[in-house]
């Protein structure tokens, strides 16, 4: 943030319950607050400066119906999208997947760097507090890398 403030994934706890969403959520902020939508850039900018408390914002209305609108432009974008295409994006999710992983390595050795653009999905917002099972299984399955189980009627 300009100022130098932001909060750190203790600050988050009390909305996110533990450490790994804790730090997905600080991922998915960072990735918000230098998104297209001004309304989410907003939200996600006052959270990390400490303005607003991640509760504040997600039981604000106008913010969580950002929250909404972008989430369902992404599943139209993914209900459009060829089965080539859903394979591409399975792929480039592992490689993403693989490349998290070893952020959260570093990180948990105390030698994150700084790289925005490691924390986003290429072309993807940040799962936020999701976490996503890994790299192999995300090919074939338009790249959720096995975050939907398989039901009753075998896999989706």
């Amino acid at each position: 943030m300009p100022d130098g403030r932001e909060v750190d994934q203790a600050e988050l706890l009390d909305v996110a319950k533990d450490e790994d969403r804790a730090r997905s959520l600080l991922r998915a902020l960072r990735t918000l607050s230098t998104g297209p939508d001004p309304k989410l850039r907003e939200m996600a900018r006052g959270v990390l400066r400490g303005d607003l408390t991640a509760e504040q914002a997600f039981t604000d209305p106008e913010y969580t119906a950002a929250l909404f609108s972008g989430a369902d432009k992404v599943r139209r974008a993914g209900e459009r999208r060829t089965d080539a295409e859903a394979r591409e994006a399975g792929e480039r999710f592992g490689e993403w997947q693989q490349a998290r992983r070893t952020e959260d390595e570093r990180e948990d050795q105390g030698t994150s760097h700084s790289d925005t653009a490691s924390r986003t999905a290429p072309g993807q917002q940040s799962a936020g507090p999701w976490r996503h099972s890994g790299a192999g299984d995300a090919g074939g399955r338009g790249g959720l890398g096995g975050s939907r189980p398989a039901g009753p009627f075998g896999p989706r």
